[in-house]
C-alpha cells in the first residue's frame, strides 16, 4: 500500500497552498473591490488551473486520485473561506476595531452607535460584548467599556492582516 499522495493530490495540495496567497496578490488589484468577489476570483482560479494541471499531467489519471485532489482542494478552500469571512466581516473583531478606534473609553451605547455609525445594535451587541468580556479583550468598569493589552494586539493582528489582503 502506497501512503505518498498521487500527481493530482499533490499538485492539489500545492495549490491549497498557493490560495492565501493569490488572495495576498489579488488584493492589489483596484478592479477587485468587494472581499466576496475577491475569494471567488481566486477560488475560481485555484480550481481552474488544478483542472488544467490534471489535464497537462503526463501519464494516465487515476480515478481516485483526482477525486482525492479535488476533495482536498474542497477542504483547503473551506478552511481559508473561514479565515477570511472572519478577517473580512467579522461582527466581533469589527466591534473590537471600533472601540479601539475610538481611543477612549465608551458606554456600551456610544459603542453601538461607533459601530452602527448612529444606530442601535441593542441584544445582539450586549451577547457580542459578553464574548469580547469572557475572551478577555476588553474589560468593562463603572458602566464603561475599554480594550486590554490583549485586546489591542488582536486588533493590530487584524489591521495588519486585513491590510495586506486589502480588506480594509
Amino acid at each position: 500500500m502506497n501512503l505518498l499522495p498521487g500527481p493530482a493530490q499533490t499538485i492539489a495540495i500545492c495549490l491549497s497552498l498557493w490560495l492565501p496567497l493569490l488572495l495576498l496578490g489579488y488584493a492589489r488589484f483596484l478592479s477587485i473591490r468587494s472581499a466576496g468577489s475577491r475569494f471567488r476570483i481566486g477560488c475560481v482560479t485555484i480550481v481552474a488551473l488544478f483542472g488544467l494541471a490534471c489535464i497537462a499531467l503526463p501519464g494516465e489519471r487515476q480515478f481516485d486520485d483526482v477525486v482525492g485532489g479535488v476533495l482536498l482542494l474542497a477542504t483547503a478552500i473551506l478552511l481559508v473561506y473561514v479565515f477570511w469571512s472572519l478577517l473580512a466581516w467579522g461582527f466581533t473583531l469589527t466591534l473590537l476595531t471600533a472601540l479601539a478606534q475610538a481611543g477612549r473609553p465608551l458606554t456600551e451605547e456610544q459603542w453601538a452607535a461607533t459601530y452602527m455609525q448612529g444606530g442601535d445594535l441593542g441584544t445582539f451587541a450586549h451577547n457580542r460584548l459578553k464574548l469580547l468580556l469572557g475572551s478577555g479583550m476588553i474589560v468593562a468598569a463603572n458602566g464603561k467599556v475599554s480594550t486590554t493589552a490583549k485586546g489591542l494586539i488582536v486588533v493590530r493582528l487584524v489591521k495588519l492582516v486585513r491590510f495586506a489582503t486589502g480588506l480594509g
